[in-house]
């Protein structure tokens, strides 16, 4: 059920209770501010803890005030990416201070990232790395957490309707839109696609509750396996940072759209000071009214289109306990619903729509033994798809769609320091997913069930040299993954006229089997020094098939597709060179930084939709009979190129530029009466260019930026041949403005403005479905940091 007034009403007595405690605790206080000691201007987002735990961080202007005083004095530890930490000692009533932070070059690029699973810095991962931290985040104009990532070279995402839509697919490197399952998500570290799909349900996470981003170019399968066979995208969720901290705020918008969300946290005092423990809970909400997403023609052929709205609601706790900071554990439970109409009621109260109900549980662990580093964790997710589907054309059809998808699994890594130079890393991942699936007749007696399941288990192991005094890394790994398909089953019971052209293709038996992948990397890079370096390696991915390929027939957009259960995996063979560069020195221009990257990969066994000679009747003409298949060999080439600079704090700029090119090399037919040869077709949904770039300004008065994306021409079917609807055999090619600005008044209140698409460019699917246009959201929001 989608949250509703009265658990409102509880998140507001929670929010009156939580600024009452904070009051109460806010009597004994020091306060000041925190500077750059090289440029004089104030650092936004410094840590300051006291040991034991209590803690809080400056705003943007460097102001900071603690309240977690146990007596008269305390010592107060400051610290900051890329600025050296320092230790204060402080008094209770202490007002004005000034603390001065220097930069640290040697720690300027350092940040602990997933590509290796082993707690390697940026530094010395010799692989194609981008970061987005809470500043970068702060910047940017968005309504859901896919779309931070558009700021990055080379990422494609696509959410047609943009809150309303009901999936969001974020792809990179030349892999085809219509495929999400080709880029692993993480969500700190726990993998999140689903075994049914491959995709993940961007809609569950609250852009709010994004702390940094870590996305990495190429296939990750020799660390992750599955999945990561395009890149991996790891998003870091907000952690509690002192003794009490809370954030809340209130949005409305477009249509009138309406949001709300509470994140709270913070440090709890045990008795044994041995032991320290944290908590953070968030929730928030949404509504909105929504638009016509249909074409004119759509609507004027079609009485019963009306707006696609939404409603969703989600929450999450989490809770975390460390001792002597060698071993920490932690648990983690999440919450998500949303109801999205799709624009179309006949009958049925609301029409047709989708619904998700979404739950989560993970457990992790992470210490030290000795010289071995463990990390361990645990996750169950759940997701009941419901969806209601109705239309009227010479009879009146309706019937529920109800699947429940389930992922669990078990990932542990073992890291131990080899002497000086060398860290060795080892583990393995055990994982099952499930899908248990059914479209119930209302209109007929027809129930059409399908079901399968597979199980993956898998070794991994790396090895981590850094020589010539960290001047040069060597990454090489070896992953062996293994996968068993079984219970798969496609049945309809009672069946009428209305799905009697599907009885053909039952199989409530089908066959087990058994897949296996090797995946190999291996890659170095040369730093000359602190703003050079390049890089090349080689690395192979790989993606199994998915349940729903495998196990389910029915309708798809051009036809009607039929299970697939002996698909087989693709596979990624990636060779890629890069470098990094910070070309000036001097006071002007030391902060420009540029990354170049080109990578050219060979795909084997490509899954794609193929014809298999036959076609049939579904109630409104003939149309083809399709099959997921592996098509041969897939080519992928391109080049990425991004440039940042930043100026004194107050000045920042972004700008990147990427090329893509994807074709089919060779396609394999499935049946002697298929006319159709897809050789030398780009792969669909690919853009040939994607572009961006933006400035942010922060000034005492107002802060603002501007974010422009430009996306290139993309073929919109597998033949590459002209599309009836659009009238074209691409994609037109499109750019969008976004605008923030955005102030925080009397240090807990900020007020932003958010404008996206500033022009109301109309961008249109396959469908001739229009995008939102322009959507404008004023934003107030309440922090508190004790």
């Amino acid at each position: 059920m989608i949250l509703n007034r009265k658990i409102l009403s509880g998140f507001a007595i929670l929010l009156v209770c939580l600024l009452s405690s904070a009051q109460a605790d806010g009597q004994n206080c020091a306060a000041g501010k925190v500077i750059d000691a090289n440029t004089g201007e104030p650092l936004y987002g410094v840590t300051i803890t006291q040991s034991g735990g209590a803690g809080t961080t400056s705003n943007q202007q460097g102001d900071f005030k603690f309240c977690g005083f146990s007596g008269k004095h305390t010592e107060l530890i400051f610290s900051y990416v890329g600025f050296k930490s320092v230790i204060v000692k402080v008094a209770s009533g202490d007002k004005d201070l000034i603390i001065l932070l220097s930069q640290d070059v040697a720690l300027l690029e350092e940040f602990e990232v997933s590509a290796s699973r082993s707690g390697t810095d940026i530094r010395n991962t010799p692989v194609r790395i981008h970061r987005m931290n809470p500043q970068d985040i702060e910047k940017l104009p968005v309504q859901s957490a896919d779309e931070i990532l558009k700021t990055l070279p080379g990422i494609y995402y696509s959410r047609s309707f943009g809150i309303l839509s009901t999936k969001a697919t974020v792809t990179m490197r030349g892999m085809s839109g219509k495929e999400a399952g080709r880029v692993l998500i993480l969500i700190d570290g726990i993998p999140v696609n689903k075994s049914d799909g491959g995709g993940f349900d961007w809609n569950m996470l609250d852009p709010s509750e994004v702390q940094g981003i870590e996305v990495i170019k190429g296939p990750g399968s020799a660390i992750y396996g599955g999945n990561a066979m395009g890149g991996i995208i790891n998003i870091l969720t907000r952690k509690p940072s002192g003794k009490l901290n809370l954030n809340a705020s209130i949005d409305y918008g477009t249509f009138n759209t309406l949001a709300g969300r509470i994140n709270a946290g913070g440090s709890l005092k045990l008795k044994n000071p041995d032991w320290n423990a944290t908590w953070n809970f968030n929730t928030f909400y949404r509504k909105s009214d929504g638009y016509i997403t249909q074409s004119e023609a759509d609507v004027k052929a079609n009485p019963y289109i009306i707006k696609s709205n939404l409603k969703e609601g989600g929450a999450g706790l989490r809770a975390e306990m460390s001792y002597k900071n060698q071993h920490t554990f932690g648990i983690t439970s999440n919450y998500y619903n949303d109801r999205r109409g799709t624009g179309e009621k006949v009958f049925q109260p609301e029409g047709n729509i989708t619904d998700h109900d979404s739950y989560s549980l993970s457990m992790f662990y992470k210490g030290q033994t000795g010289k071995v580093k463990i990390v361990s964790s645990a996750y169950f997710l759940n997701e009941d798809y419901k969806k209601v589907n109705e239309y009227l054309k010479d009879d009146y059809t309706w019937y529920d769609v109800l699947s429940v998808r389930r992922d669990y699994g078990w990932l542990t890594s073992f890291t131990r320091e080899a002497g000086k130079y060398q860290r060795i890393t080892a583990g393995v991942d055990i994982k099952a997913g499930s899908v248990d699936a059914s479209d119930q007749y209302y209109t007929s007696t027809d129930i059409v069930y399908n079901a399968g399941k597979m199980n993956t288990w898998s070794v991994f192991v790396q090895d981590e040299l850094m020589l010539l005094e960290d001047k040069l890394s060597i990454l090489a790994g070896l992953r062996y993954d293994r996968a068993r398909f079984y219970d798969g089953a496609f049945y309809i019971e009672m069946p009428t006229a209305e799905t009697r052209f599907m009885e053909i293709y039952q199989n409530n038996a089908m066959a087990a089997h058994v897949r296996e992948a090797i995946s190999p990397r291996l890659s170095a890079h040369y730093r000359w020094n602190n703003n050079m370096r390049v890089y090349a390696g080689y690395s192979r991915g790989f993606r199994p098939a998915v349940l729903d390929d495998m196990c389910r027939s029915g309708r798809i957009k051009g036809g009607f597709k039929v299970a697939s259960p002996e698909l087989k995996p693709e596979y990624l063979n990636n060779f890629e060179i890069g470098a990094d560069l910070k070309p000036f020195t001097g006071d002007l221009l030391e902060n420009l930084k540029m990354e170049m990257s080109a990578f050219w990969s060979i795909g084997k066994d490509f899954q794609y939709y193929v014809t298999n000679g036959q076609s049939i009747d579904m109630g409104f003409g003939e149309r083809p009979v399709l099959i997921r298949a592996n098509i041969s060999e897939a080519e992928i080439k391109g080049a990425e190129l991004s440039v940042n600079y930043e100026l004194k704090k107050h000045f920042s700029l972004y700008a990147g530029f990427a090329l893509a090119d994807a074709k089919i090399l060779n396609y394999s037919k499935i049946a002697l009466q298929d006319t159709i040869d897809l050789s030398g077709k780009t792969m669909t949904e690919v853009p040939d260019v994607i572009a961006n770039g933006g400035v942010a300004f922060q000034h005492r008065i107002v802060n603002a930026s501007l974010n422009f994306r430009y996306t290139g021409e993309a073929y919109i079917n597998d033949q590459n041949t002209k599309d009836d609807l659009l009238g074209s055999d691409r994609y037109p090619a499109y750019s969008t403005l976004d605008l923030r600005f955005w102030r925080e008044f009397y240090q807990s209140w900020r007020l932003a403005l958010n404008i996206q698409n500033l022009t109301d460019v109309k961008i249109y699917d396959s469908k001739y479905n229009v995008g939102p246009g322009r959507f404008i959201t004023l934003s107030v929001g309440y922090s508190f940091n004790n």
